[in-house]
């Protein structure tokens, strides 16, 4: 498969996940000693990401509906296949030392190890909190990023250059993953999710607009955590998210830091035969030492740089600027507001957005409310090229807009979290009083931005975007909110029609649905 051709589902998912040589070996060492073995062998499952999701399938095969929720532990998944078919689920099953190798092989072990760390965190932070099924919130986490374990089986090329382009190149990992693959990573995970029929709070947790429900919470900070942990303890994006796993956990951050520190140590020693760089390893690194780990995964060899040098799709504008940061202008009360230059700015794929139209014409009053907005969020961001989108909705108090349906947050559990509270005058619940859009740009700002809320301007770190409020039936309903993300990716007058346009549409297929 060429780099930047389309990835499609069946592609990603013809190739099962392999599984380790050490759980094969476990399993047979299990299934000898005799007696009750269910929880051994989902001690083991939990572990390998390749053996859940074979579980799952086994499962789904005997099954006659698919399984979703029901299926709170592996130990509970083995009782139910019995004891025969589970001393056999790693019987002829590929294993990953024999089906892959290269940067493939070393890519999938790193983003398993990864994906056990954040798992094993979130299942201690689910202990924390008494939570009812700890080993749901275990597999939820450890299955979040199956479509990069899928992707280094089934395109490693495109994942290698899509690592490069993210570490190497500095880019936003949302705009990298554009140009590596065309598509969101999150929206290749709700795919998979979707085709193997992978539990409830799998695809939860895939979708930023859960961001407010408790168990999907931990499991995204978990993620954002091992992820950042990639990069070291003192890198910027881990000291970032550590204030919000110290809220979520309701504990200070000097109690925090420590036992995070004690659950990365822990989850090396539970998994020590993934042949990769465990986050505990980075524990005695000191601040600055970021860049060693990058040039570890990509050493300046001649070779390994032209081997990773790629067109860029034509859906893609990208720059070779260096990463920096600068202060964009507050232009009147308010926080300044740290923003990353951006490298890469979406553009428009008049093709889709025009097809977007199309189906929402076509579908009004036929879609159900999740086709619809879904359809026009992905219209507005992949037709329009608008980085980040949002469609939040009153909630019942009429108090603040939540949000509901979004794209571009990557995964960022801050801004998964958007709401704008409409408890004190301002420039938003100006906005809900009828249906009307607005553009922050350069020639009204100094009108404008004096009242935007102080949280709103720390939420959203730009100060140009559109909004337009939807009402139906003359009652207002919802917002939508959509930018470039950076200052470098100017909004234009053109995208702010497309804009305007796609979300009358939208609010049209709402009455028609409100009929």
């Amino acid at each position: 498969m060429s780099t930047n051709a389309a990835i499609s589902i069946e592609e990603l998912t013809a190739q099962p996940l392999p599984i380790f040589e050490h759980s094969a070996h476990a399993f047979r060492k299990v299934g000898s000693q005799g007696g009750s073995t269910f929880e051994a062998y989902g001690d083991i499952i939990l572990k390998d990401p390749g053996l859940a999701l074979h579980t799952l399938s086994q499962l789904q095969a005997t099954a006659n509906q698919p399984f979703h929720t029901e299926i709170s532990s592996m130990t509970q998944a083995t009782m139910l296949l019995g004891i025969d078919r589970a001393k056999r689920l790693t019987t002829g099953h590929p294993q990953l030392e024999r089906t892959l190798s290269g940067f493939a092989k070393a890519g999938y072990i790193r983003t398993a190890c990864r994906a056990f760390h954040a798992a094993f965190q979130a299942w201690d932070w689910a202990h924390i909190k008494n939570d009812h099924a700890p080993d749901e919130i275990l597999l939820a986490t450890l299955l979040h990023d199956v479509a990069e374990m899928a992707l280094w089986v089934a395109a490693p090329e495109q994942m290698h250059q899509f690592r490069k382009l993210m570490l190497k190149d500095g880019l936003p990992t949302d705009e990298a993953q554009y140009i590596a693959f065309g598509e969101s990573l999150e929206h290749f995970s709700r795919e998979i999710a979707a085709h193997w029929h992978l539990p409830g709070l799998v695809n939860d947790a895939l979708r930023p607009e859960n961001a407010s429900q408790p168990r999907v919470r931990g499991v995204m900070l978990a993620v954002q955590l091992a992820r950042s942990t990639e990069r070291g303890w003192y890198w910027e994006k881990t000291e970032r998210v550590l204030p919000q796993i110290a809220d979520y956990l309701g504990a200070s951050l000097d109690e925090i830091i420590p036992h995070i520190h004690k659950n990365a140590v822990r989850a090396a020693r539970e998994a020590p035969f993934y042949n990769a760089r465990h986050a505990a390893a980075l524990l005695a690194m000191l601040p600055g030492g970021e860049e060693l780990i990058i040039e570890d995964e990509f050493p300046e060899a001649e070779a390994e740089i032209e081997a990773t040098k790629k067109p860029v799709t034509n859906e893609i504008a990208a720059t070779s600027k260096p990463s920096t940061e600068k202060q964009v202008p507050t232009l009147g009360n308010g926080p300044a507001i740290s923003e990353p230059t951006a490298q890469v700015c979406l553009l428009p794929q008049a093709d889709l957005f025009t097809q977007t139209l199309h189906d929402l014409h076509k579908g009004m009053g036929k879609m159900k409310l999740s086709e619809l907005m879904r359809k026009t969020v992905h219209g507005i961001h992949d037709g329009i090229g608008l980085n980040r989108v949002v469609f939040c909705i009153l909630n019942q108090k009429r108090e603040k807009l939540v949000s509901r349906y979004m794209l571009g947050s990557d995964n960022d559990p801050v801004f998964s979290r958007f709401e704008i509270l409409l408890d004190k005058p301002h420039l938003f619940t100006r906005l809900m009083e009828k249906q009307v859009s607005l553009w922050i740009n350069d020639d009204n700002r100094k009108k404008f931005w004096p009242l935007m809320p102080d949280d709103v301007k720390t939420l959203i770190k730009t100060n140009s975007f559109f909004a337009m409020s939807i009402h139906v039936r003359d009652k207002p309903v919802g917002l939508f909110y959509a930018d470039r993300r950076s200052l470098d990716c100017k909004l234009d007058e053109q995208a702010y029609k497309q804009f305007r346009q796609i979300c009358q549409f939208a609010a049209k297929g709402l009455a028609n649905l409100a009929k």
